[in-house]
């Protein structure tokens, strides 16, 4: 918050004339990284079948992915041909339960149900051929997209904060000015609030990001001084 006080007092002894104004700003960029989320699930009476089953479906996701991620000499950096940029691949984990009948009643006379499972992130940078693997998942086996988020890399993110808040504080100004036209008002900001913002907007087809900023400022608007 920044507070700048008006240097003088309005003349003609009229009273001040204060308002409150909020200015809006919206910056869109493409999105930059998908994060996609994916689960491996197999069930099976025979434990060691979901279990191998689950296990084969890692084996081939991470073959494939491994191809897309390539890395700089450091084994680290992604390399800049790299789609893929990380993959995250969770433990496979176990549980186990009674099957049901058609109306939920326990059959604890049959085999348990094992299910093993595990979750994968895939972080892609380019989105040709995200749409590419996206469709070769979604045949895959025991293997469900759960879900996918856009965003921007850190110095993008900053960026467009830094231009949604000039744009956002700017719309206020230009919003006092033309209330002071009117009265024949000069303004003065004496108070400057940062409203809320948001992250990500909404995605369409080309995956834009929006990012919004909103300003409160409190305006002194002063008698204009008649030029002599």
């Amino acid at each position: 918050m920044s507070r700048k006080r008006p240097h003088s007092s309005p003349s003609h002894g009229q009273p001040r004339l204060e308002i409150l104004v909020d200015g809006k700003a919206s910056v869109f960029r493409k999105a930059e990284r998908a994060y996609v989320q994916v689960i491996i699930s197999s069930a099976s009476t025979d434990q060691s079948q979901a279990f191998e089953n689950a296990q084969s479906t890692v084996t081939t996701l991470t073959s494939q992915i491994r191809l897309l991620a390539t890395k700089m000499e450091d084994g680290v950096t992604p390399h800049p041909s790299a789609a893929v940029t990380a993959f995250t691949v969770s433990p496979l984990s176990t549980s186990s339960r009674f099957q049901r009948d058609d109306r939920g009643n326990l059959l604890e006379r049959k085999p348990k149900e094992y299910t093993v499972s595990t979750s994968a992130e895939i972080i892609f940078r380019n989105m040709d051929r995200l749409a590419e693997i996206s469709a070769e998942l979604a045949t895959m086996q025991h293997l469900s997209i759960t879900g996918t988020e856009w965003r921007l890399t850190e110095p993008t993110r900053l960026e467009i904060e830094r231009e949604a808040r000039i744009k956002a504080i700017k719309n206020a100004v230009q919003k006092a000015e033309d209330y002071a036209g009117v009265v024949a008002r000069r303004v003065i900001a004496v108070e400057i609030k940062d409203g809320a913002s948001s992250g990500p907007g909404y995605t369409s087809q080309r995956y834009p990001m929006r990012h919004m900023q909103m300003a409160q400022m409190q305006v002194q608007q002063q008698q204009q001084q008649a030029q002599m």
